[in-house]
């Protein structure tokens, strides 16, 4: 095989891997919009490390979080409702990285959520791995809220409604690589 074949065809395996990590941030994030509680944590590797600096509701507090086991208390509340479309969790200037061993991927964002109550920001940075079953996974995760405000006179102008209004039951659609 040519050298210009060899690496056309490792370019392509990094951009087959960028989609998977792009689609397994939207999978987390679409997660946590629908309240599926356990493929958000399925977002996480058994080993994750779950750092989020300056909390809201933790009185200024970093939160800190070793393994699937800690992490889960903190979702705990997107998975206790009913799933439906709700919340809104927005992502811009999406960063991807991935190593040439295709095995882990640096990836930052900036993030943006809406609730009826309000609003805040910040960013996500953390490193993905690929794991033996193919699916990418936050290894470490940083959420770093940088800003928010509540609107406590906002008028809700529209309730979430269920996932049966989602032609794909409220998961996000994944790239899906050919073999």
């Amino acid at each position: 095989m040519s050298d210009e074949l060899t690496e056309l065809r490792a370019r392509v395996a990094r951009l087959e891997a960028k989609e998977g990590v792009l689609s397994a941030l939207n999978r987390y994030l679409y997660s946590l919009d629908t309240g599926f509680g356990g493929d958000i944590i399925d977002s996480y590797t058994d080993d994750a490390v779950l750092d989020v600096p300056n909390f809201p509701g933790a009185d200024g507090n970093d939160l800190h979080f070793e393994g699937r086991d800690e992490i889960a208390p903190l979702y705990a509340p997107y998975s206790a409702r009913e799933p439906g479309i709700g919340g809104g969790h927005h992502t811009a200037n999406i960063a991807v990285n991935v190593g040439l061993d295709l095995q882990r991927a640096e990836v930052s964002s900036y993030f943006m959520t809406s609730t009826p109550g309000g609003v805040q920001g910040g960013r996500y940075e953390g490193v993905m791995r690929h794991e033996a079953d193919g699916r990418w996974r936050w290894e470490s995760l940083a959420i770093t809220s940088a800003w928010g405000w509540k609107a406590p006179d906002a008028e809700l102008v529209s309730e979430p409604v269920g996932i049966q209004y989602s032609p794909f039951g409220g998961h996000a659609v994944e790239y899906t690589p050919p073999e």
